[in-house]
């Protein structure tokens, strides 16, 4: 293919498989301030988002009963969401006073302070920022 242009792709956008996307959406929009950009309903009930807060985009799938089974144990344990908040220890907390699976705060060793989470679904999020070069 000499001469020809390659593709090029310009983003990425996660879809997760949920059992109830509008508990879903809740988890999103409460802890990291997601909106609901467009949806799509079937039968006078949402089937499918896309949910957008600054720069990050994230699409929710209703799973019927059937497609639900994937997730005991959730679909995305071979793989998590980086997320990274405005505000880590908020986030933190709020999750984990909401009584949501949270890891403790740890500094990483490449200038990172992280924990991980789960979200109504079992999807595990690894939540991270970069360490603020005036807090060292």
């Amino acid at each position: 293919m000499a001469g020809s242009k390659r593709p090029v792709a310009s983003k990425v956008i996660a879809s997760l498989g949920v059992s109830d996307i509008e508990r879903s959406i809740e988890f999103y929009a409460r802890f990291f301030g997601f909106q609901v950009a467009d949806s799509y309903e079937q039968d006078g009930s949402r089937v499918w988002c896309w949910l957008q807060t600054g720069s990050a985009d994230l699409m929710l799938q209703q799973l019927s009963p059937d497609q639900q089974i994937t997730l005991d144990p959730a679909v995305g344990q071979s793989w998590m969401l980086y997320i990274r908040p405005d505000d880590l220890d908020d986030v933190h907390h709020d999750l984990r006073a909401a009584g949501f699976e949270v890891s403790d705060i740890q500094a990483s060793s490449y200038a990172t302070r992280e924990f991980l989470a789960k979200d109504p679904d079992g999807y595990e999020l690894w939540v991270s920022v970069p360490v603020d070069e005036d807090d060292e």
